[in-house]
């Protein structure tokens, strides 16, 4: 995609720490606050949230000596989480360069929505019928907590784990694994989208919402009918995106041919 995203002229809202530190300078906190975790586990959760965040940014090189001592662990589970980001698609390995984020395409977008648009109903009719009450109170706590926080990179990640109960529900797990890969494999453009402009995160919380408020009452219909809207809008948004980032970089371009 050419050019870069040009700025929201939205309200931004407060920041406050993320999972990952979220810290000015583009480094990563130290990971005390996980430790009862593995440390795989919790390097991978702060290297996505990181990524998803932009506090790494796309083609931004990851040094692993660089990031061990950042997260203060061991090279080991740097190097683990890393190969696991690329299967998910977030990091890409290049030779004489190492492991770099990697931003997809609008294309890739494009066709990853496509699919999702295809398997995503079906589960969802399945979680419908099938989501128990612990399930539904679960992912309350976690519609909750997105309204209530203002740090994308944290909204980003709950906004995963709150789908991710939904589709669970389903109890069907070969189409539960095909949609968080191509979950995975969108997720930093559409993290850049909900960046620039935040009414995606207070539009997104509405229509959390609305989405449980379908369960609940076992509507299928109507959780799939939110589903399909909200999947349309995340594609219409990503494009717009990709728009002003082109008309950014005509733009520059006539700037520079003037001062020449």
């Amino acid at each position: 995609m050419a050019g870069a995203p040009a700025e929201a002229k939205t309200a931004k809202p407060p920041r406050d720490k993320g999972p990952s530190g979220d810290r000015s300078d583009g480094s990563l906190a130290p990971l005390s606050s996980l430790r009862r975790k593995t440390a795989h586990e919790s390097v991978l959760e702060a290297l996505r949230a990181a990524i998803l965040g932009n506090e790494l940014s796309g083609g931004a090189r990851l040094v692993v000596a660089n990031l061990a001592e950042q997260l203060g662990v061991s090279i080991t589970p740097v190097r683990e989480a890393m190969r696991e980001l690329a299967t998910q698609g977030l990091i890409r390995f290049e030779p004489y360069k190492g492991a770099i984020v990697h931003t997809p395409t609008l294309d890739e977008v494009r066709e990853v929505y496509e699919a999702r648009l295809l398997i995503e109903p079906v589960v969802v009719r399945k979680a419908v019928e099938r989501i128990t009450p612990a399930d539904l109170e679960a992912a309350r706590r976690l519609q909750q907590e997105m309204t209530s926080t203002a740090d994308v990179a944290r909204w980003v990640v709950l906004n995963r784990r709150f789908h991710g109960i939904l589709v669970a529900s389903a109890r069907s797990p070969r189409l539960a694994g095909i949609l968080e890969a191509l979950e995975d494999a969108a997720a930093p453009q559409v993290a850049l989208c909900i960046r620039a402009d935040y009414r995606r995160v207070t539009d997104g919380n509405v229509e959390h919402q609305q989405f449980l408020d379908a369960f609940v009452k076992r509507d299928a219909d109507r959780a799939v009918s939110l589903l399909v809207h909200h999947l349309e809008s995340t594609v219409s948004a990503v494009e717009s995106l990709a728009r002003r980032g082109s008309e950014d970089a005509v733009e520059e371009e006539g700037h520079r041919a003037r001062r020449v």
